[in-house]
């Protein structure tokens, strides 16, 4: 995967890739996706955890954009601490979306949505732009120079002298209108993809919750393989880079900078957040925390086992384990990773299991084909 540009969504080269049973998996099974009528599952992970946390992205980032138009208005130090609030809370509400990149809205809509957050930043390319004070965000070669990360590096990369960036710097006004434009693309893609999802708008929900069974262009199909590259990438890129851990089979030093949020350092609080989210789409827990239907609900009635035991409850238990671990871990972790990298290799051999788990073990049980491409080995 790109170094620098590597969170595009799952790109649906078809490749047919058979799953071939270890010794520590049962037959393959069917799950109640299969069933005739409406999917309960699908009506859950849709109504009750997919718009809910769109819905909140969309307000988090339409906050965001009203707070640095009142920034820009007039810069001071209050103002300036509130938008880094504010920028915390949209960032964070991402995570709980980014598992939905490979398939619908968010797959198709222009830009793709997985382009707000293309991190590492290109800083020399976004000061080159406010030097310039003439871009255009949405184009290939400003795809890091934009989104969350920009918006990361704008607002905390300067340190002590952010707010003389605004203020008293020769080129305060164009970072001002860069600062906006960036924000402006934020709220434009992630309300289009809002809307299209919506009953009232493009009613995507009603094609997620019906489009039924487990083939490719399935709901279950789709949503597995999008949540699992969503595993890859936070294994390989929010922590196997930094961690000199990417490509497999290498060793390489560590790599601080190449954390998401580097400047704002919250790096493991969207780890976070991303993990719980992942594991919440198992689950079946929804956004006001109930715990219903989920991923779980088919691997368990398919009767998979790993080991001799439920399958179900041992990804859970590893769910269970990555997110304590990860919990333990503090932030900055661009600075964690530096002191005692130990913790941190731990949670990423955890997140290893898991990705095999979800993206071997739980397809395989339920017939389902992974259809998105890597040369990670898991």
């Amino acid at each position: 995967m790109e170094r620098i540009i590597r969170l595009f969504p799952a790109v649906v080269t078809v490749f047919l890739f058979t799953a071939i049973f270890s010794c520590k998996k049962s037959s393959p099974g069917t799950g109640n996706n299969n069933s005739s009528g409406p999917d309960s599952v699908l009506i859950n992970i849709g109504n009750n955890i997919i718009l809910p946390s769109y819905q909140s992205l969309a307000t988090t980032v339409n906050s965001l954009d009203s707070g640095i138009t009142d920034f820009n208005s007039s810069p001071d130090a209050a103002k300036l601490a509130n938008l880094q609030t504010l920028f915390k809370n949209a960032y964070v509400a991402w995570e709980s979306v980014s598992e939905f990149n490979g398939f619908g809205p968010a797959s198709t809509n222009q830009p793709l949505l997985s382009s707000i957050d293309l991190f590492p930043v290109a800083t020399v390319k976004v000061d080159s732009n406010i030097i310039a004070g003439s871009y255009t965000v949405n184009i290939i070669s400003n795809a890091t120079a934009k989104g969350f990360p920009a918006l990361d590096y704008l607002l905390f990369g300067g340190g002590s002298n952010t707010l003389a960036n605004y203020t008293t710097d020769a080129h305060a006004a164009n970072r001002k209108q860069y600062l906006a434009a960036v924000s402006a693309d934020i709220k434009t893609e992630v309300n289009a993809v809002v809307t299209a999802w919506s009953a009232t708008g493009g009613n995507y929900i009603h094609t997620f919750t019906t489009g039924t069974g487990n083939s490719v262009s399935s709901s279950l199909g789709l949503l597995i393989n999008s949540v699992d590259q969503d595993l890859e990438i936070l294994k390989n890129d929010r922590l196997g880079i930094p961690l000199g851990k990417q490509p497999p089979g290498t060793t390489l030093p560590i790599l601080p900078t190449e954390v998401e949020a580097y400047y704002s350092g919250i790096s493991a609080q969207l780890a976070l957040a991303q993990l719980k989210a992942i594991q919440g789409i198992y689950t079946g827990t929804s956004a006001n925390g109930g715990a219903t239907m989920g991923l779980d609900n088919y691997v368990v009635k398919a009767n998979a086992k790993y080991n001799g035991g439920s399958l179900s409850d041992t990804v859970k238990a590893n769910f269970a384990t990555a997110v304590t671990e990860l919990q333990a871990i503090p932030d900055p972790l661009s600075a964690t990773i530096q002191s005692n990298a130990g913790p941190s290799d731990v949670l990423y051999a955890e997140c290893q299991k898991l990705v095999v788990l979800m993206k071997t073990d739980m397809p395989s049980s339920l017939g389902v084909l992974i259809t998105y491409g890597d040369n990670d080995g898991d």
